[in-house]
């Protein structure tokens, strides 16, 4: 999994709990990172973003040239 920059990842361990801010994102990678205590880390939960669409705002609509 490539590690992108600002990103953070949490330690699955729940005796340990680790977070690593990423600093400088990867080039390449075939896995999860881990952690000291020798876990897989995953990415932290981010909600989704909501927005509210109104009757005043445009829609650009893309058609293939038809």
């Amino acid at each position: 999994m490539l590690m992108k920059e600002g990103k953070i990842y949490r330690c699955t361990n729940t005796k340990c709990l680790c977070e690593v801010k990423v600093i400088k994102g990867s080039l390449e990678a075939s896995s999860n990172p881990r952690c000291c205590c020798g876990t897989e880390m995953k990415k932290s939960y981010t909600a989704p973003r909501v927005e509210i669409v109104d009757s005043h705002m445009k829609v650009l609509v893309r058609t293939n040239g038809r």
